[in-house]
């Protein structure tokens, strides 16, 4: 398959999951009598991913290092299996001591539990990327939420007059339900590529030890705090008003602006996707040029589909509910602009891990920008609320991308500018596909 359908067959997928995430969005909106128990269940999920990039991290190294040595895939397939498995099960023993010894929140509680879930089916999904096997990574991608979807939609339908507490329980008990499925799935697919002997084993490899701990530590502490960057402004706002009479209600409205912002960064992930593999396997000036290529066609890709969001985001509020969820619309436009330049800086910095090897940079920009952030958003949040929380990460995505370019320029030698001044030979693709289309629904002349 040649890359430019790959991107699209990928594009098509992401589109999809966006579309889902969406749609069960708003299904929870609908179903969950409060406000605030849909904002308690979207930060649920927003920790429980994080522990998926804390994982990643570590994963780097394993998707990392098939590319480029595929003659040792045993060994370490049998390092990831004996790394991530151990994590997991560390992770659940942890959460039922806090279960057994304390009394956490439910928020807390379903974190935990559903953190390790999120360390697997990461550590699947990057194995598959490197095994360039892009069909059953995107049929992943979507394998949770389009399981979420149907069964919660077959609860619903028999369980209509349940009270507010039971149905919040209900969807994180299915949310549950949905990962456990997504995960037994992606690794399916990926044991099944790599054969079923050895390549299930569990086996520490000390010849793999050092560089995974090294490069996976910093990888992972890379993309954590990445992932914290991108929320820190939906924390801070749940943090700093949770004790205010509407605080809850505050944060699942700005929550809802969030989800749909960021079906932008869904869809321009499927450029990333198709080139991580290229770049984990380049070095020097090939890394670069694709770096470059792929950053401009990210922010082209990025461009459209914030258009498009824009014009169609007050008729997807209608979906929500326009009473409870109405406030959300002004936070997201000022989101927007903010998240187009993030999906650029997201794609720049795979060329730091995944060609230089070097995730301490990202590392260092990413606790840089949470200060930042965290910085603005501690003053104005009590002030502008949910403009407050969007005005901060809109500042500090541009300040993000601002250092990405220039330190790319310092450490590859190549120009910065080449990562965002378009070309003509990058709109080629998009042109094609409007005149394609023109034809397609203009008049042929012999129908005249």
């Amino acid at each position: 398959m040649s890359n430019r359908k790959t991107i699209f067959y990928t594009f098509v997928y992401r589109g999809l999951s966006a579309v889902l995430t969406w749609v069960n969005s708003v299904i929870t909106a609908r179903y969950l009598i409060h406000p605030g128990d849909r904002g308690d269940f979207q930060t649920t999920t927003t920790y429980a991913t994080s522990g998926q990039r804390f994982s990643g991290g570590y994963s780097n190294y394993f998707s990392r290092s098939l590319p480029r040595r595929p003659q040792d895939a045993v060994q370490i397939v049998q390092m990831g299996n004996f790394v991530m498995f151990l994590l997991s099960i560390l992770v659940w023993l942890i959460a039922l001591a806090v279960l057994w010894f304390g009394h956490p929140s439910t928020l807390v509680m379903f974190s935990l539990v559903g953190m390790p879930l999120t360390f697997l089916f990461g550590y699947a999904s990057r194995l598959l990327n490197a095994l360039d096997n892009i069909k059953a990574l995107n049929r992943a991608n979507v394998s949770q939420a389009v399981a979420f979807l149907l069964i919660y939609l077959a609860f619903i339908a028999f369980n209509t007059h349940l009270g507010e507490h039971q149905r919040l329980m209900w969807t994180y008990k299915i949310w549950l339900l949905s990962w456990i499925i997504c995960v037994a799935m992606t690794l399916f697919a990926v044991y099944r590529q790599l054969g079923w002997g050895h390549h299930l084993k569990w086996k520490w490899q000390k010849t793999e030890w050092r560089s995974f701990l090294g490069f996976g530590t910093w990888s992972s502490l890379a993309l954590l705090s990445g992932y914290v960057n991108l929320r820190i402004d939906f924390w801070m706002l749940g943090w700093l008003t949770r004790k205010l009479p509407h605080g809850r209600d505050v944060v699942s409205i700005y929550g809802v602006a969030v989800t749909a912002a960021e079906i932008l960064m869904t869809l321009s992930q499927s450029i990333s996707t198709v080139v991580f593999r290229r770049m984990s396997a380049s070095d020097g000036q090939d890394a670069g040029i694709v770096t470059e290529s792929a950053s401009r066609q990210t922010l082209i890709t990025s461009i459209i589909v914030a258009a498009g969001l824009a014009i169609l985001m007050p008729f997807l509020v209608l979906v929500y509910g326009r009473n409870k969820y109405g406030g959300s619309v002004g936070p997201f436009y000022i989101l927007l602009p903010g998240l187009v330049l993030k999906t650029v800086s997201t794609l720049i910095s795979q060329y730091f891990t995944n060609s230089k090897g070097k995730p301490f940079t990202l590392l260092i920009v990413n606790l840089l920008m949470i200060s930042f952030n965290a910085l603005i958003c501690y003053f104005i949040i009590p002030r502008l609320s949910m403009y407050g929380a969007s005005i901060s990460s809109t500042i500090a995505y541009f300040t993000e991308l601002s250092v990405y370019v220039f330190w790319y320029h310092r450490t590859s030698g190549r120009r910065g500018i080449d990562l965002w001044r378009l070309k003509k030979d990058d709109l080629l693709p998009y042109l094609s596909v409007v005149q394609a289309g023109l034809r397609k629904i203009k008049p042929s002349r012999s129908s005249g």
